[in-house]
């Protein structure tokens, strides 16, 4: 359960708006996490596992504008999976960012090409590196990782890298969904434990309040929430049945059609407004 913390009037804690610009606070070891291990999990890992991952990226995919010729950056790419993914036709510049430089480079190495890049900046806050605009932006997964202060400064920099009326995709587990015990689980059997991962927990019914809340920009350069949704609610469990009849069952529902907030994954999307930083 999260702890009711003392707030300044703006929403942040005395011991958030102190926080040291560097990566000093104790963390989990990402570096520990082996090398393109999620590129393997998604590509031939446990069919449960493998599912999850796959349905994750189709559902951005599915939120991301089709048209030609777009520029994509993708937040926290970790080993570029998500991105290799992406289709040059519709997304003609696609660059991938992360803290790990191991993962960086695994992802130039095998998903580098003329129009896809992946570069290492040394902190999730500070994207000053990145010297372009971008007609969407993608954060699958990530916000959890990071503190409030974090998310801060992370959503200030992505502010200044979409262009006006560009998107904005997030993802985040559903803490009112049955993810809570999926977590617990997979910290006991999983090579990877997310127990000391989560830091920042949402809910598909508070989502965009709490991200204000912490952001409280975030309605002054974003747009009204264009749409949000849950994801991940069976399908992904009937992998381990049969991977090909679970992913097609997946895709049966048009998730804009979809209204079931207890999915255990939330994805919302964003559209960038006019107002300058």
């Amino acid at each position: 359960m999260e702890r009711e913390k003392h707030t300044n009037g703006n929403g942040t804690t005395p011991k958030d708006e102190a926080a040291p610009v560097s990566d000093e606070h104790p963390r989990f070891n990402y570096d520990g996490i082996p090398k393109g291990y999620y590129d393997a999990v998604l590509r031939q890992g446990n069919p449960i596992r493998r599912l999850w991952h796959v349905s994750k990226f189709e559902r951005v995919l599915d939120y991301l504008p089709e048209r030609p010729n777009q520029s994509i950056l993708d937040i926290g790419c970790f080993a570029g999976t998500f991105l290799s993914l992406v289709p040059e036709h519709r997304f003609a510049r696609q660059v991938g960012v992360d803290i790990l430089p191991d993962q960086i480079a695994y992802a130039n190495a095998n998903y580098g090409t003329s129009f896809r890049e992946f570069r290492h900046i040394k902190s999730i806050r500070d994207l000053s590196g990145v010297k372009e605009k971008f007609d969407c932006v993608t954060l699958i997964e990530v916000i959890e990782h990071l503190h409030p202060y974090e998310i801060r400064a992370l959503m200030d920099g992505i502010v200044d890298l979409l262009h006006p009326g560009g998107k904005l995709v997030l993802t985040t587990p559903n803490y009112a969904s049955a993810w809570p015990l999926i977590e617990v689980i997979l910290n006991k059997v999983s090579d990877v434990s997310y127990e000391e991962q989560h830091i920042t927990k949402f809910t598909y019914f508070g989502f965009e309040k709490k991200l204000a809340k912490i952001y409280p920009d975030l309605f002054l350069y974003f747009n009204a929430v264009d749409f949000k949704t849950t994801t991940h609610f069976v399908t992904p469990f009937l992998a381990g049945m049969s991977f090909d009849v679970a992913r097609g069952l997946s895709r049966v529902v048009p998730h804009q059609k979809w209204t079931h907030p207890f999915g255990n994954l939330v994805l919302m999307v964003l559209t960038r407004g006019p107002a300058k930083r």
